[in-house]
């Protein structure tokens, strides 16, 4: 899959006023509104907005949130979510278009997400757990993949773990602890009492893959390939083992 490394992470919740960015001119995305209304997720205020989005200055333009960073030479360019755009319309940007430091702010300190939008938080921990006991159920080896936003991997795991190799970290028990509840990393298999456990570390990947490539037709008929968007996703890896009473 083609992915990039997640190595930033930066969300500018509603509750925040709005953050704003200078887009490359050459990038800048074409407004279609009527995929407002068929493959977005912005809400019809959100869509007549659209025209208004525009601020005073050349291509600046309200920006979401970071979801990647890379480093070319000495230059680090961002992954920039745009408000009202989907996924396959985001652009790389140096720092200096990051006209406000907020960006960049809570890409630094995600934990300052919490504060704001709980119900998500607990949405994600209950997930992993989920994840983490139906693996149990499972002998020797488990692998999953999640669709699992980059900025709540971060606000969960930002500071933690040791990186491997690009995109991935490895996780000790120490952690879990203020993500999931005591326990939740074993279980009782049966009623003979047998017991499954997890051994550490635990690997986890997050990355950007891309949708899957489709096509549509134009009202004259010629055949187009559709934008692909990103998928936010993680692949959690990690061994158990069972012991019997």
């Amino acid at each position: 899959a083609y992915f990039f490394s997640l190595v930033a992470f930066s969300l500018i919740h509603s509750n925040f006023e709005h953050t704003w960015a200078r887009m490359s001119s050459r990038n800048v995305p074409k407004l279609d509104y009527k995929s407002f209304h068929v493959s977005s997720t912005a809400s019809e205020h959100e869509a007549m907005a659209a025209s208004r989005r525009r601020k005073t200055g050349a291509n600046v333009w309200q920006a979401e949130e970071i979801l990647a960073e890379k480093k070319i030479g000495r230059h680090t360019k961002y992954l920039i979510k745009w408000a009202g755009f989907g996924t396959e319309d985001c652009t790389w940007e140096p720092r200096e278009n990051l006209l406000d430091e907020r960006l960049l702010l809570y890409w630094e300190d995600p934990r300052a997400f919490q504060r704001n939008d709980i119900r998500r938080v607990s949405f994600y921990k209950e997930r992993l757990l989920t994840c983490f006991e139906s693996c149990l159920k499972e002998r020797l080896k488990s692998t999953r993949h999640l669709d699992f936003p980059v900025f709540m991997f971060r606000y969960f795991f930002h500071g933690k773990g040791v990186a491997l190799t690009r995109g991935t970290w490895s996780f000790q028990k120490k952690d879990f602890e203020k993500i999931l509840p005591r326990g939740w990393d074993c279980c009782l298999i049966n009623s003979r009492g047998s017991r499954r456990e997890i051994l550490f570390p635990v690997t986890i990947r997050c990355f950007l893959s891309k949708s899957p490539k489709v096509f549509s037709k134009s009202d004259d008929g010629t055949i187009l390939r559709k934008k692909q968007r990103l998928l936010q996703r993680i692949t959690i890896s990690f061994f158990k083992e069972t012991i019997n009473n």
